[in-house]
């Protein structure tokens, strides 16, 4: 089966890069990739403008000569991203191709901009495609009603199958508590309130470490905000990937992640697969299959006291984290691995593109 997938450019960083960068040896020479979106460097609306332009070009272009059987568009419930989206639908359904649409990010803005503002538009494009991929059950019930009709297929994010090839369990439980934070630090990660609970901990155990690993416009605010605690043992490293982001996770003993809303974070997947207990807020696809006390704690609190209480229970217990840690290896390994995520969407594929297209 012959399918179109547009994917951000994959040189960038990013979690639906980095899905599609993870999947793509799992895929056959029929799965084609069509890079869209900004590129590094883009300034000024007019490059911008042009190149949105090239890209829906390329994009009908490459319907006009390709047999695709799917065409598969990858949004994010973001007004920008939704308006862009809705283009590549209308000129896939003026190619007559199915079309699968696969929600990533999920922003609860925009989603009251759909509902209060453009509810009979979305319905018309968004609401006529042939399938539809979100990352929660509770995304899957908004788009019900917003009278999206099934298929509406659940599935994750990705863990590179050489990550479990390569980050063997921990060896022995160790005394320290170096908790990682890693995520893009921008407004909603969840920044500040890591940082409201680590304050809190550093009370109870002063010896605890935290490495906030990941770049964005949120990084001046949070080295500002560990200056104004005057907080002890905080490092901040940028982004981090392939084995720098390998390393930080062997180095930490807990994971922690505070952010506000998300539709599947990655970090907390790849955390999972490096053996670490998570510590968490139940938000998007976490809630679907966490469970709380034998993967970690969710929290669905912002109080940093409860934070920190959950993060000073792992620390203090290492025998703990190793079970956890080992649960949670098992658990991703047989749900988040490259290999079982890519030949699920390969059976979606199957699905959506052998059943009868809609008018």
């Amino acid at each position: 089966m012959k399918v179109l997938i547009t994917v951000p450019r994959l040189s960038l960083p990013g979690g639906v890069a980095n899905y599609y960068r993870t999947l793509r040896s799992y895929l056959d020479a029929d799965k084609v990739y069509l890079e869209i979106g900004r590129v590094p460097g883009e300034c000024g609306r007019w490059r911008k403008l042009c190149r949105l332009l090239g890209d829906y070009w390329r994009f009908h272009r490459l319907l006009s000569v390709g047999s695709f059987d799917l065409v598969h568009v990858n949004p994010s419930m973001d007004r920008h991203a939704m308006l862009r989206e809705a283009l590549l639908i209308l000129i896939a359904k003026a190619h007559q191709r199915r079309v699968l649409v696969y929600y990533r990010g999920w922003h609860p803005d925009a989603l009251a901009a759909v509902h209060r503002r453009f509810p009979r538009l979305f319905r018309r494009i968004y609401g006529r495609v042939d399938a539809s991929i979100v990352l929660a059950r509770e995304f899957r019930e908004v788009l019900h009603g917003l009278d999206v009709s099934e298929p509406i297929f659940l599935e994750t994010t990705v863990v590179d199958d050489q990550v479990f090839a390569t980050a063997s369990d921990r060896a022995a439980a160790r005394d320290s508590c170096n908790i990682l934070f890693l995520s893009r630090l921008d407004t909603g990660k969840g920044v500040p309130e890591a940082l409201a609970a680590f304050a809190e901990l550093q009370l109870r155990r002063p010896d605890a470490r935290l490495t906030i690993a990941g770049d964005g416009p949120e990084r001046a605010a949070a080295e500002q905000e560990v200056a104004r605690r005057r907080l002890a043992n905080v490092r901040f490293l940028g982004h981090v990937s392939g084995p720098d982001k390998a390393r930080v996770f062997r180095e930490a003993d807990i994971y922690l992640f505070t952010s506000l809303a998300e539709g599947m974070p990655n970090s907390v997947l790849e955390a999972m697969a490096f053996g670490l207990p998570v510590v968490t807020r139940p938000v998007g696809g976490i809630r679907d299959f966490f469970e709380d006390g034998r993967m970690g704690f969710a929290i669905d609190s912002l109080d940093a006291r409860v934070f920190a209480e959950r993060l000073q229970h792992l620390a203090d217990d290492p025998q703990l984290r190793m079970r956890i840690g080992a649960n949670n290896r098992e658990f991703a390994a047989s749900r988040f691995s490259a290999s079982h995520v890519a030949a699920r969407l390969l059976s979606i594929y199957e699905q959506v593109g052998n059943s009868s297209a809609r008018s």
